[in-house]
Order: C-alpha cells, then structure tokens, then sequence
C-alpha cells in the first residue's frame, strides 16, 4: 500500500520505494529492504551466531538465531542474539570469550554493549569513521579540536553541545569563532567559500571506535585472521540455509512466524551437523538360537509337497 503525503494540495510522489512510502497492511512487520544491486521489496532479516570450531548455529543447543525487521540495522540486533547466545552457552557451562562481525554490526550501542559483558569484540569501524581530523587535533583536556595547519591562525574549536543529526544519531559539535577564522589564508580550502568557521562533528561514541581502531591495527596480522575465519565460518552457514533449508523465502506473516521459520532453518542445520559428528560405527553380534527337534524335518515335507491347483 502507498503512503500519500500532501503538500500545499499537492500530492508527494518519492523517487524511491521505501519503507516511508509504502508498507503492507497484510503484515506490517516486513519491511522494504534496500541493498545494493538487490530488488526492493518486503523482507525479514535473519540473525545468527556461528561457532567456529564445528559451526553449530542451532538455539538452545550452542549459539543462537533470531529474526528482525528488514528496516532495522544489524547493529541493533547484537544484543538481542549475544543474549540469546550467552544464555545457550551458559546452560552447558560455557561463556563467550570473543566474536567477529562485520562492519554492518558496528555501532556506538553494540561497542558498549560487548565492552559491559567483557566480550572481546572484533567489528571494522563503519566507513564514515575518521581516526584523526586532518589538520586538526584533539585536545580531550578541555573537550576541543586546535588547528595546527601551516600557515593557519591556530584556531579553537570549543565542544558547543550534543544534537541529533538528520539520520537520528547523537552527534557532537565543535565550532570555531568567525573572528578566528574570517582573515584566515586558509579559510577557503578549509571551511568553504561563503562559511566563515570552521565545524566539526563527532559522534558520542567516538572514544569507543578509537578503541576498537586501535585494537584492529594494533596487531594486523591476528585481524586479518580473525576477518578471514570470521568469512569462512559465517559464509558458507549463510548460503546453505537460503540456498538448501529455504531461508530464502517465507510463507507465513509476523514476526513470531519469521522468527520460527529462523529457529527451525538453525535447527535442521545443527541435526545434520550433530548426524555427522557423532556418527557411531555399528558393532554386529551373531547369536545361533535354539531349535525345536523335528521343526527342521517338518518345515522340509512341507515345502517338497507338490503344489495342487485347486478350481
């Protein structure tokens, strides 16, 4: 179903389909999912939790599955399969020591949540992500960025306060006065033609990506092995429940069906797994049984008597 907005009388036609346009009043809890070279259209997401060392993904047995709305991020959906998964890993005695993700499940509220469970978390930073500020640096004394370009005025710019950007994030401003930066040489390359300050914004996070930027380049050579075994665990588990357990499509509505449809995908996955890892080869005993006298010599009359048709 179309969403009509109006404006002044007139009516808004979006260039795009989106979940701001349309939605389906059959099942409002799919979503329009967009992705690049991907058709837009109504989806759920499925989230799961692969062990690297047998890559089981069933619930209640190791890790954990769940589904979520196709318009949400990955990231808000870390905690809520990390819950699943420690409270499956517990109930066998076990915790979590560290994961790998990708750069999709990178978030200020995922990097807090590992930190508070004491997870050792391996995610790529998302691509907006900028360690350092060209020509800036960040003094964390008085919560301000100093210019240190060559040829600048050595500006200041003081933290302003917190507001939420256009996509809904917490982000912090940092602005320069006009008088520091108006006769500036640089102020054209620097601010832009017609703005006379300069602005930085953060997010709220950012001393949680410079942890974890620091942890990934720290020591490149255990990263790219935790990416790659992160990519070939992950993968193949992925494409062998859309492509062989049909997770591929759904044919019920809701979320509590999406989320079965999941469960029961995770589940088939794990038997096999288990049929093959804990195959037993079978043992054969031979046993001679006892006989009745005389049932081997009556069993012979009767099969040497000659056959009679009867009409």
């Amino acid at each position: 179903m179309r969403i009509s907005n109006q404006r002044d009388g007139n009516l808004i036609r979006p260039k795009f389909l989106s979940n701001h346009t349309h939605y389906s009043p059959t099942d409002p809890d799919a979503k329009i999912s967009v992705k690049p070279g991907k058709a837009r259209q109504l989806n759920y997401s499925g989230q799961i939790a692969v062990d690297d060392a047998q890559r089981i993904v069933a619930p209640l047995v190791i890790t954990g599955a769940c589904a979520s709305t196709a318009g949400s991020k990955d990231s808000e959906n870390l905690a809520e399969i990390l819950d699943q998964t420690i409270e499956n890993l517990a109930s066998v005695g076990i915790s979590i020591d560290q994961i790998a993700a990708d750069a999709g499940y990178s978030s200020g509220k995922a990097l807090q949540y590992c930190e508070d469970q004491g997870i050792d978390a391996y995610i790529p930073n998302f691509g907006q992500y900028k360690p350092e500020r060209e020509g800036f640096i960040y003094n964390p004394g008085v919560d301000q960025y100093e210019c240190i370009q060559v040829g600048g005025q050595k500006a200041h710019l003081p933290f302003k306060g917190i507001k939420t950007d256009s996509k809904g994030y917490e982000v912090k401003h940092y602005r320069s006065s006009e008088s520091s930066c108006k006769d500036c040489p640089l102020r054209e390359s620097c601010c832009g033609k017609v703005t006379k300050f300069k602005k930085i914004v953060e997010s709220i996070h950012k001393p949680l990506y410079d942890r974890m930027h620091k942890k990934l380049n720290q020591n490149r050579v255990y990263s790219n092995k935790i990416v790659k075994i992160r990519s070939a665990t992950v993968e193949p588990v992925l494409g062998t429940l859309i492509n062989f357990l049909n997770m591929k499509k759904i044919n019920s509505r809701g979320m509590a069906q999406a989320n079965k449809h999941v469960l029961m995908a995770a589940l088939t996955y794990n038997l096999k797994k288990f049929l093959k890892f804990e195959r037993k080869n079978p043992s054969i005993i031979v046993m001679e049984m006892a006989k009745p006298v005389g049932m081997l010599e009556n069993l012979q009359n009767w099969y040497y008597q000659p056959y009679r048709l009867q009409f």
